[in-house]
């Protein structure tokens, strides 16, 4: 009987902050790729439709910002498994297949707001690892990055709100 290989183990804290870095460059690339490319396909409202452009535009330099914090490092950038990206992917289309046309932008817009979360907690977790480094350069380049998905979780929840009350006041017809 074989037995499954096992991952190669993690032992020092700059090898952990390589592995967080390789998530979020990993979760920032299939934003830029597919997700938000998507999400702006699917937008009914323009308002939410151009905050997503916007989104899209900044994740563009998040990956950017990422490649740069390697090479700060003097590592490659190397993309890892993502599995809560993946997760949150199949919780909205799970959902999304369900929902009326009218109520779509909004629930796109709390999902959204999910994603948002899971990114500032990763960076939030890099900054730290990067900060007991000394690895000044790297944690300033994050915190950017940290700082913009704060902005975009800001604006997405004032879509959510906003669409969520429009709905409200508009329900949909059976």
């Amino acid at each position: 009987m074989s037995e499954t290989p096992q991952p190669p183990r993690i032992d020092s804290v700059r090898e952990l902050l390589l592995k967080q870095l390789g998530k979020l460059l990993t979760v920032e690339e299939t934003l830029a790729r597919s997700v938000l490319p998507k999400l702006k396909q699917e937008a009914q409202d323009e308002q939410l439709q151009q905050a997503v452009n916007e989104h899209l535009q900044q994740t563009q330099q998040h990956v950017q910002q990422l490649q740069a914090a390697f090479a700060e490092l003097g590592a490659e950038p190397a993309g890892q498994e993502a599995e809560g990206l993946e997760g949150l992917k199949q919780e909205r289309e799970s959902v999304a297949a369900e929902l009326a046309p009218a109520f779509r932008d909004g629930f796109n817009a709390s999902a959204a707001m999910g994603t948002e979360h899971y990114e500032i907690a990763a960076y939030e977790a890099a900054i730290r690892l990067a900060d007991a480094l000394g690895e000044t350069d790297v944690a300033v380049l994050l915190r950017a990055t940290l700082e913009q998905e704060v902005q975009a979780l800001e604006k997405l929840g004032t879509h959510a709100t906003r669409l969520a009350e429009q709905g409200v006041k508009e329900p949909a017809v059976r």
